[in-house]
C-alpha cells in the first residue's frame, strides 16, 4: 500500500516568504523610522536655533533702543538743570557734579565723554574714557563699538548732540559696556550666548569661566564637543566686517532617543505587527496550504490506483470544507477522476473485448516498430513477432513493399487512413490473409507520431470470395471462363491491340451434333467428352489465348496480338486437327468436329458485342454449310445480312416511337408459402415481319440507337398501371422493375419515379428496382449515390446476375442494395456439390449484409426444394410461371388469388 509522503514546499514557500517579508520590512522599516526620527529631530532643532536667533536678534534691538533712549533721558536732565546756562564758568564742573551724583544709579553707561565744539574733550568720566577721549579728538566720528579694559571688555558707543552754552553745540559720547550681564538678558532659556571677536570670547551667559576662550564664529551650523551636539547660530550685530565682534548663539541638541532604543521600539513594534498579520492571515494562509496540500495528496493517490474511496476522498473533502476557488478546483478534479474511472473501466471492457476478439490492435512508429500490441496480434502474427522487430517482417515478401509506400504516406500527410488486405509470412506454406485498416493518431501543426490500426484474420472469408469469384467467373464443369471473364479479357485484348496496331481474332465454335452424344449415352458422357475437349483445346493455344465456355456444346476462342487472319487461321487449323482424333469414353469412341465462325478486330468490327455478334454469324453460315466448317465473317456475303439489321434498327426504333414495347410478367413466390408476392417486369416486341424479337437482341440494338430510355419508360409506366389495378383489387402485390445504365445516370430519374407513383398512389416501398451487377460496378461511386438516393426515397434496390460480375464483398457492403438475385447459371448447378456450395455461400453472403435473396430460372419442384433448403427467401422461373402479357397474367393472378371478377 503506498504511504502518501506529502511534500511541504508550498508550506515552506509560504514560512519563508513571510519570514523574508518580516525581515525586510523590519529592516526598512526600523532605517525608515530612525530617518524620519532624526529628520524630525534635525527640522526641530534648527528650528529651536532659528528661534533662539530671532529671539537675540529682537531682544538686542530693544536693548539698544532702551540705552538710547537712556542716552537722550541724560541729556534731556542736563538740559533741563540747565547746566551750560549764560553763567558757564562753572558748568563743567556742575556736569562733573551731575555725572558723580548719578555714578552708582545709572548701570547703563559706565563711562563717557562730553567733546566740545572744536574736537577736544570738555570731561572724561569713567574706566576707559580716556582712551574714547583720543579716539574722538580732532572732531572723530564717534564708533559703533570700543574695545576697552586693555581688551577685555566691549563698549557700545552712543553719541548725541549736546548744548553747552556759549561753547556752542558739543556731543556727549557715552559707553555702554556689553558684559556677562547684558548678553546673559539677551539670552533665552537653555540658550547660550557668547560675544566674541576675533575667536575669542568676551562676555558669555556662563559668566566668568567662558571668557577668554577660542570659539569658532565663521559658521552656523552642528557642532559636536565633549560628547556633546549643539546648534550654532551667528549675529552680527555691528555688521559683517572684519574685526568685528558677533554674537554666537548656542542651542543645545536634546535627543530624547537614542538610536539603539528607537531600533529595538521599531522592532517590537514591527514585530506586533507581524503577530497580528499572522492570526488574522497567516492562520488563514495556512489553511490555504493544508487544502492545496489535501488536493495535492488526493491527485498522487488516485495516480497510483484510480481508486476515488478512502484517502483520496477524504482528501477531497478537507481540500473542499470552503466554497471558494480552491473549493472549485476540488470539486473539478472529483469530477475529473470520476471520469478517468470511468473511462478506465470503458478501457478495460474494450481491452477485454479486444482479447475476445480474433483481431489484432496495434499502434505503429513511422520506421514500423511496436508502440504497443494487443494480445489479439499476438496470437495472429506469433508472440516473437509481436514484441520485438518492426511490422513488415511479419508480412509476406512480396507484400511489403507495396505496403511500406503506402504506409510511409500516413506519415506524410499524403494519406489519413490506410485499409486494404495483406498476407502473412508463413514457415509452412499456408497463406494467411489479413484485412487491416490503419488511421493516424495525431493531426495538424505537428508531425504524426504514429498510426494506430487493426488487422483481423480473412483467409476463409478470402477464399471463400476467391472461390465464389472463381465459380463466378469460369464454367463449373470444364474449369474455362465463362461469359463474364471472356468479355472482360476480350476488352483488354482490343484495347492492346489498337495500341499495338495488332489484331484480334474472335471464333465462335458450336459442337457438331453434340444432341445425340447426350441422347444416346447420357449427360454424363456428354460432359466427359466436353471436359475432355476443352482440356486438349486449350492445351493447343499459346499463353496469351483464350478459351470459354459460352453455354451448353459452344465455346467461344480468343486469339490475341495476331499481324493477320493468317495467325488465326494456323492457331484454329491446330484445334481441328485435335479434334479429329477418336475420343474414348466408357469404351464408345467419338469423333468431334465442330462448326465455328471467327471475326477479326478491327477488321469485323471495334467492339466485343460486335465481334461476338459478327462470329456468331459467321458460325451460322458455317452450319448451314453442312457443319464441321470454319468460315470468316469476312469471307462470306454479308450484304443482304447488312442490309436486314439496318431494316431491324429502323423497325425496333418504329416501335418504341409508336409505343408498340409491350411488358409481360413473370410471378415471383415465397418460398415457404408459394404465394405469390411479386412479379418482375419484362419488355416483349412483336415486329409484323419478325415476329418476336429475342430481348437478347433489340435490347443491346436499343443502346447502341440511344433508346434505351424510351423503352424502359415504356416498360415502366405499363408495369405500375398493372400494379396500380392490382392493388387497388386488393391484392398486397410487389413488382420488379429493370433499369439500364442510362435510365440509371438521367438526372431527373428519381424524382421522375416518384412523379408516377404519386399519381397513382402507389407506396414507394413495394416497388423494387433490379439493376445488374456489371452495371452496379460502373462508375462505382456515382452508381453509389444513385441508388442511396433511392433507397432514401424508399425504393427496393435488387442486384441481378448477382455472382457474374467483379464486385468483392467490400463493394457489396457498400451497396445500398435490399436483395440480391441468383443468376440462373447458378440456380441449373443446384444439384451438383460445387453448385450448392456456390449458392449456399451466396446466400451465408447475403444473410450478413441482411439480404434477401431471389432465385431465377427455378425449373423443378426439386430444385425449388434444394433451394429452401439453402436458405433462398423468393423462387422465379418457368416453374411457378413463364413471361405472360398482363391479360393472361391477371387471369394467372386472379387463380391463385380465387378470384372470379375480372381486374
Amino acid at each position: 500500500m503506498l504511504v502518501y509522503e506529502p511534500q511541504r514546499s508550498l508550506r515552506r514557500q509560504l514560512t519563508w516568504r513571510l519570514m523574508g517579508v518580516f525581515a525586510l520590512v523590519a529592516l526598512l522599516g526600523s532605517a525608515a523610522v530612525v530617518t524620519a526620527y532624526q529628520s524630525l529631530i534635525l527640522r526641530g532643532q534648527r528650528e529651536a536655533a532659528d528661534d533662539a536667533l530671532r529671539y537675540v536678534t529682537s531682544s538686542y534691538a530693544h536693548q539698544v533702543q532702551q540705552w538710547e533712549r537712556d542716552a537722550i533721558e541724560v541729556k534731556a536732565q542736563i538740559d533741563f538743570m540747565r547746566i551750560f546756562g549764560e553763567d558757564s564758568s562753572d558748568s563743567w564742573l556742575r556736569l562733573r557734579a551731575y555725572f558723580a551724583a548719578l555714578e552708582g544709579k545709572v548701570d547703563r553707561f559706565s563711562a563717557g565723554a562730553v567733546m566740545r565744539k572744536d574736537g577736544t574733550a570738555g570731561m572724561v568720566f569713567g574706566a576707559d574714557s580716556q582712551l574714547l577721549a583720543r579716539r574722538l579728538q580732532d572732531g572723530a566720528a564717534a564708533p559703533l563699538w570700543l574695545l576697552g579694559n586693555e581688551g577685555r571688555t566691549l563698549y557700545l558707543v552712543h553719541s548725541v548732540p549736546l548744548w553747552l552754552g556759549v561753547e556752542g553745540t558739543g556731543r556727549m559720547v557715552l559707553l555702554q559696556p556689553l558684559d556677562n550681564g547684558v548678553v546673559a538678558s539677551l539670552a533665552a532659556q537653555d540658550v547660550h550666548l557668547h560675544l566674541v571677536l576675533d575667536g575669542r570670547v568676551l562676555a558669555g551667559t556662563a559668566g566668568s569661566e567662558d571668557v577668554g576662550k577660542p570659539l569658532d564664529a565663521s559658521f552656523s551650523g552642528r557642532t559636536r564637543e565633549d560628547g556633546r551636539t549643539t546648534e550654532q547660530r551667528i549675529f552680527p550685530f555691528l555688521g559683517n566686517g572684519p574685526h568685528t565682534p558677533v554674537l554666537v548663539i548656542h542651542q543645545q541638541v536634546r535627543e530624547r532617543l537614542s538610536v539603539p532604543m528607537l531600533l529595538i521600539g521599531s522592532v517590537a513594534l514591527l514585530g506586533v505587527l507581524t503577530l497580528l498579520l499572522w492570526l488574522v492571515i497567516g492562520r488563514w494562509a495556512k489553511g490555504v496550504t493544508d487544502r492545496v496540500s489535501a488536493l495535492s495528496k488526493a491527485s498522487a493517490l488516485f495516480a497510483v490506483d484510480h481508486a476515488i474511496e478512502g484517502p483520496v476522498r477524504q482528501a477531497l473533502d478537507q481540500a473542499q470544507v470552503q466554497p471558494d476557488e480552491i473549493g472549485d478546483v476540488a470539486q473539478a478534479s472529483r469530477d475529473m477522476m470520476e471520469s478517468v474511472r470511468l473511462y478506465d473501466e470503458e478501457h478495460f471492457a474494450y481491452l477485454q473485448t479486444l482479447d475476445i476478439l480474433e483481431e489484432g490492435v496495434v499502434e505503429i512508429a513511422s520506421d514500423g516498430s511496436y508502440l504497443r500490441a494487443s494480445p489479439g496480434w499476438t496470437r495472429l502474427a506469433g508472440t516473437e513477432r509481436s514484441h520485438r522487430g518492426i511490422l513488415f517482417e511479419c508480412f509476406h515478401p512480396e507484400d511489403v513493399d507495396d505496403f511500406r509506400q503506402h504506409f510511409g504516406q500516413l506519415f506524410t500527410g499524403e494519406k489519413t487512413s490506410l485499409k486494404g488486405r495483406i498476407r502473412l509470412r508463413s514457415n509452412d506454406g499456408n497463406g494467411v490473409w489479413l484485412e487491416y485498416r490503419f488511421v493516424v493518431s495525431e493531426l495538424g501543426a505537428r508531425m504524426v507520431r504514429s498510426v494506430r490500426g487493426v488487422l483481423r484474420d480473412i483467409t476463409q472469408s478470402y477464399l471463400l470470395e476467391k472461390h465464389v469469384t472463381h465459380m463466378a467467373l469460369h464454367d463449373a464443369l470444364t474449369g474455362l471462363p465463362n461469359r463474364v471473364l471472356l468479355e472482360d479479357r476480350c476488352k483488354i485484348a482490343l484495347r492492346t491491340a489498337e495500341r499495338n496496331g495488332h489484331k484480334v481474332a474472335l471464333g465462335f465454335m458450336d459442337l457438331d451434333h453434340f444432341k445425340h452424344v447426350n441422347d444416346q449415352f447420357g449427360h454424363k458422357a456428354g460432359d466427359e467428352m466436353l471436359l475432355y475437349l476443352s482440356n486438349v483445346l486449350h492445351g493447343c493455344l499459346r499463353a496469351g489465348d483464350t478459351l470459354a465456355r459460352w453455354g451448353g456444346d459452344e465455346f467461344v476462342v480468343l486469339l490475341t496480338d495476331l499481324a493477320g487472319q493468317k495467325g488465326a487461321h494456323e492457331a484454329i487449323a491446330k484445334m481441328g486437327a485435335i479434334c479429329q482424333e477418336p475420343i474414348v469414353i466408357n469404351g464408345n469412341v467419338f469423333n468431334a468436329t465442330f462448326s465455328m465462325g471467327v471475326a477479326i478486330f478491327p477488321d469485323d468490327a471495334s467492339t466485343v458485342d460486335a465481334l461476338l455478334s459478327q462470329a456468331d454469324r459467321a458460325m451460322f453460315s458455317a452450319k448451314q454449310q453442312g457443319r464441321n466448317t470454319v468460315r470468316f465473317f469476312a469471307d462470306i456475303s454479308n450484304v443482304e445480312e447488312e442490309r436486314e439489321l439496318v431494316y431491324i434498327q429502323h423497325r425496333l426504333a418504329a416501335a418504341i416511337k409508336d409505343h408498340k414495347i409491350q411488358t409481360w410478367f413473370q410471378p415471383i413466390v415465397d418460398v415457404r408459402t408459394r404465394q405469390v408476392v411479386s412479379c418482375e417486369a419484362l419488355a416483349r416486341w412483336y415486329d409484323d415481319s419478325y415476329g418476336w424479337v429475342s430481348p437478347a437482341t433489340f435490347i443491346p440494338m436499343a443502346e447502341s440507337l440511344g433508346l434505351i430510355r424510351e423503352l424502359g419508360q415504356q416498360v415502366w409506366q405499363q408495369a405500375v398501371q398493372g400494379l396500380h389495378r392490382w392493388r387497388e383489387a386488393g391484392m398486397d402485390m410487389r413488382i420488379s422493375v429493370n433499369v439500364s445504365r442510362r435510365q440509371l445516370f438521367t438526372p431527373t430519374f428519381t424524382a421522375d419515379l416518384l412523379a408516377d407513383l404519386d399519381r397513382l398512389a402507389i407506396p414507394v416501398s413495394v416497388v423494387d428496382l433490379e439493376i445488374t451487377e456489371s452495371v452496379a460496378m460502373e462508375d462505382a461511386d456515382f452508381t453509389a449515390r444513385r441508388l442511396i438516393e433511392l433507397t432514401e426515397a424508399g425504393f427496393g434496390i435488387a442486384i441481378d446476375d448477382f455472382g457474374t460480375g467483379y464486385s468483392s464483398l467490400s463493394q457489396l457492403h457498400d451497396m445500398p442494395a435490399t436483395k440480391i438475385k441468383i443468376d440462373i447459371s447458378f440456380v441449373r448447378r443446384a444439384h451438383s456439390d460445387q453448385g450448392a456450395q456456390l449458392i449456399q455461400a451466396i446466400v451465408n453472403i447475403a444473410g450478413a449484409f441482411k439480404l434477401q435473396t431471389v432465385a431465377e430460372g427455378v425449373e423443378s419442384d426439386e430444385i425449388a426444394a434444394s433451394l429452401q433448403g439453402f436458405g433462398v427467401d423468393l423462387l422465379q422461373g418457368y416453374h411457378f410461371g413463364k413471361p405472360m402479357p398482363v391479360t393472361e397474367f391477371e387471369h394467372y393472378l386472379a387463380t391463385r388469388f380465387n378470384r372470379t371478377a375480372p381486374f
